[in-house]
């Protein structure tokens, strides 16, 4: 078995590995790329590590330093912002000040909750119950309340979630350098076979300081002045820590079965609270760490690598312009937009000097990748702006059209505050939550497609429209008379939907696409099922595709007349609204 002096510790979404001059950051980032963040710290010895004890007391001050200092970095990579921190802060906050108050109210909190605490408890329970105990046992009450604080503390952190992650980040750290102890290859299969147990753990150092502060604090005895006591035990923690660094030096280096005993309580620690089973990505994440190290100190000329810096707006924004540019995506616009949801800002607050954080660059380059390899805006942002709401939007529907607003602007005016209204191939809801939102009218929203019922029912819950759904194939399933129906279905030929750009016909779904072999195929079953479902003189809607105006008159002339017909912006025969003639059939056809 080979021992190695490259330690770890567990970040948020990563593990950092640290060896002799050199320390290494792996952080998986939320596009699930592994991040590395590399630096050489020196291979030279400082003449204070040759020093037992004062040796422990540097390393307990540098692992909170160093170690804060880490977290905090390795949350820049995975966690967003604060959210009422904006990214208009156009100056940004100094890093050295920020870890210096995060250790400060971290170091508040241990001492007011592992010091002052146990010291009150024991000041009650001796005033209560024990007049004539020796200081010693006084000690002993003291010491005992602060290891029973630590682990209800340490129990009650492992249920919050994002912590339960951490420890398992942990216990990836500690498989990675067992399995490289035991001379096994680093794969995660391997990784995996390895125990989560290391006597180097801080989960040990942390039992030991417990341990050793009860022996020490003996030895100065015990004051009834409580603020004088508590002074005296944060002046000697010092000295605790440096033992206890020395303790676990001398248990790390041996496998004495003497020593056994003082390794037990560490060990079942962390096998119960501080290190929980990794998943394979997490020990992708810790092997990716040692072997940054392994490489770095085996090879003084490989460089060092750093995470991503905070950088202006303007500095970004040219860099993803020029990516664009390199992938023929003459869509500059889009790039603001994705900015805009990154940072939470409207676009006429996109200014030049804003700072664009780690996080917002690595979001935005993962929306920037999507962008070019063709997918639509809407669907990348997750939402579309329609007849001036937002709707939300997904692959399992298409995205609402400057046409299909032309097509309700044109409806709006024949439905009144009682019309009854149905909007068939709803989609994502907007033709119908439109109609229902500005008239206040009973609409039904059908759809052939769950998950199209699924994103309109979102929709309508968020934007507070009360209407009804219907999954159903058409009129199959859709019962009673209405006065209006509105209706954009299929309309593209199956022959040109190759022919579609790659954003419509790679991304968005083709049964809301594909109108059959001439792209009628619905309009016939709406000129035979419509005028069964519209009461005498009702309306019906359409929207039309290029070319197909003569025809839809021509399959719907039996039952309808044409009230009206409309060009879009372009142009184009794109809208009908037709009439339902007095005399034609009525007849249910299973409506």
């Amino acid at each position: 078995m080979r021992k190695t002096n490259i330690g770890g510790q567990a970040l948020i979404e990563g593990v950092m590995m640290k060896g002799t001059g050199v320390v290494a950051m792996a952080v998986r980032d939320e596009r699930g790329n592994i991040r590395m963040e590399t630096a050489r710290t020196g291979d030279r010895r400082r003449w204070w590590s040759y020093v037992p004890v004062l040796r422990g007391v540097v390393a307990f001050f540098d692992a909170m330093i160093n170690g804060t200092r880490m977290l905090l970095k390795s949350s820049e990579v995975f966690i967003e912002e604060n959210e009422n921190k904006t990214a208009t802060d156009k100056k940004e906050k100094g890093t050295g000040w920020f870890i210096f108050f995060t250790l400060l109210i971290s170091i508040a909190l241990a001492v007011g909750l592992f010091f002052l605490l146990p010291n009150l408890l024991t000041d009650l329970i001796v005033n209560v119950f024990g007049w004539g105990l020796s200081p010693f046992v006084k000690n002993l009450i003291d010491g005992v309340l602060r290891l029973a604080i630590f682990l209800i503390y340490m129990v009650a952190v492992t249920r919050v979630k994002d912590v339960r992650r951490v420890f398992m980040y942990h216990g990836a750290e500690h498989k990675t350098i067992n399995c490289y102890e035991h001379e096994l290859p680093l794969t995660v299969e391997n990784v995996q076979k390895s125990s989560r147990i290391h006597d180097r753990c801080g989960t040990s150092f942390m039992f030991l300081v417990m341990f050793i502060s009860v022996l020490v604090f003996s030895f100065v005895g015990w004051s009834d002045n409580t603020f004088l006591r508590l002074l005296l035990r944060l002046a000697l923690l010092p000295v605790v820590a440096g033992l206890s660094y020395e303790a676990l030096k001398l248990m790390a280096k041996s496998d004495s079965k003497w020593l056994k005993p003082l390794k037990a309580p560490g060990a079942w620690l962390q096998k119960h609270l501080t290190t929980k089973e990794p998943d394979d990505s997490m020990v992708e994440v810790a092997i990716a760490s040692f072997n940054a190290v392994l490489r770095m100190t085996e090879d003084k000329t490989i460089p060092e690598q750093k995470f991503p810096k905070t950088m202006p707006l303007k500095e970004f924004r040219d860099k993803a312009l020029g990516l664009f540019e390199a992938n023929g995506i003459d869509e500059p616009s889009d790039i603001d937009w994705i900015l805009c949801r990154v940072t939470k800002l409207k676009r006429n607050q996109l200014k030049d000097d804003i700072n664009i954080t780690p996080y917002m660059q690595l979001k935005a380059e993962s929306m920037f990748e999507r962008r070019i390899k063709g997918e639509p805006l809407q669907y990348i942002l997750g939402d579309a702006e329609f007849f001036g709401y937002t709707f939300k939007v997904n692959k399992n529907v298409l995205i609402p059209r400057f046409e299909t607003e032309l097509l309700v602007d044109k409806t709006l005016p024949y439905i009144g505050a009682d019309s009854r209204v149905l909007d068939m191939c709803c989609g994502s809801g907007a033709i119908g939550i439109t109609v229902a939102l500005k008239k206040g009218c009973p609409v039904t929203l059908a759809d052939v497609s769950e998950g199209a019922i699924r994103v309109a029912k979102s929709n309508a819950a968020a934007l507070g429209a009360d209407v009804r759904f219907v999954l159903s194939d058409m009129f199959e399933k859709v019962d009673g008379v209405f006065d209006v129906i509105i209706c954009n279905p299929p309309y593209i030929p199956s022959a040109d939907i190759q022919s579609l750009d790659v954003n419509v016909k790679d991304y968005e779904p083709v049964s809301a696409l594909d109108g059959g072999r001439d792209g009628l195929d619905f309009y016939r079953r709406i000129a035979e099922r419509a005028p069964a479902a519209l009461s005498d003189g009702g309306v019906l809607a359409l929207e039309i595709g290029a070319g197909q105006a003569e025809e839809v008159k021509r399959l719907t002339s039996l039952s309808f007349d044409v009230d009206a017909a409309y060009a879009d912006y372009n142009g184009i025969d794109r809208i009908l609204i037709l009439r339902k003639k007095a005399d034609s059939l009525t007849e249910t056809h299973g409506v």
